[in-house]
């Protein structure tokens, strides 16, 4: 009867450097997607300031064509 002699050294290496491999490409990409959330941040404050300065020109615009009409009527 031949005994199997277990590689269990050369398994458990193969088995680490694997896992560390696929760390790796996590650690890649958990950096790529929190520089692709900052810029999507950035985006979104760009996009409230542009609503922000949209509905400040309404209401200055809306001011003035209410402040000429009820002038006019009085004239």
């Amino acid at each position: 009867m031949v005994r199997i002699k277990k590689k269990t050294n050369s398994i458990q290496s193969i088995t680490l450097k694997h896992i560390n491999e696929k760390l790796d490409h996590i650690h890649k990409d958990v950096e790529t997607n929190h520089k692709d959330i900052i810029a999507l941040k950035e985006q979104v404050a760009m996009g409230k300031g542009g609503l922000k300065v949209i509905f400040w020109l309404g209401a200055v615009v809306g001011g003035i064509l209410t402040t000429l009409k009820i002038t006019k009527d009085y004239l």
